[in-house]
């Protein structure tokens, strides 16, 4: 049981963090234990599970427990869920709205950061030009003010605009793998 509980690990562990490893582990070693408890035999037991369908059937269960706390975490268990939607028929429709969903969050990303830059850019550009403009001390106080207050609204919209669709992205993840997870069984 050792040996196959090894092998298990190695093939999650491709797939999954440490600590899920270590959750599905010691779920199907108390399944093996209660099955050996109640006189099954232990070849028979290890026999009737597939190690590769294992790995496929926890993932959107991994996916829907999972953090997802840094980018780098959301991105790989995108790739994950990604490659579960469109590897099975079943799920493929799903696959497909779970893209196109995907696509506009990172459009809108996008955007947001475009709306980060220019924002920059323009607040420059407008202290430049009304340097330029030869304008009086009271004027260029007031102007300031008013491209500061501009800048700090673009800004603010963009910030928001990133963080809820950062917040949107993961929830989705959850909500495709629920989906995955309930059309699966």
């Amino acid at each position: 049981m050792q040996t196959w509980l090894k092998e298990l690990e190695r093939a999650l562990a491709t797939k999954f963090y440490a600590d899920e490893v270590k959750d599905v582990i010691s779920y199907y070693e108390e399944m093996i234990n209660d099955r050996l408890a109640n006189g099954e035999d232990e070849k028979s037991i290890l026999a009737s599970y597939d190690i590769k369908h294992i790995v496929k059937d926890m993932t959107p269960e991994v996916l829907m427990k999972r953090e997802n706390k840094s980018y780098l975490q959301v991105s790989k268990s995108t790739k994950q869920l990604l490659i579960l939607l469109l590897s099975s028929p079943i799920l493929l429709p799903l696959g497909i709205i779970y893209v196109s969903m995907l696509i506009f969050i990172v459009s809108m990303m996008i955007t947001a950061w475009v709306l980060l830059f220019s924002g920059v850019i323009g607040f420059g550009t407008y202290i430049y030009e009304m340097f330029g403009a030869g304008l009086s001390l009271p004027n260029i106080i007031g102007l300031v003010g008013f491209g500061l207050m501009m800048f700090g609204m673009v800004t603010l919209i963009g910030l928001w605009m990133l963080q809820f669709m950062v917040i949107l992205w993961k929830k989705m993840i959850y909500w495709f793998s629920k989906l995955a997870h309930k059309r699966g069984e």
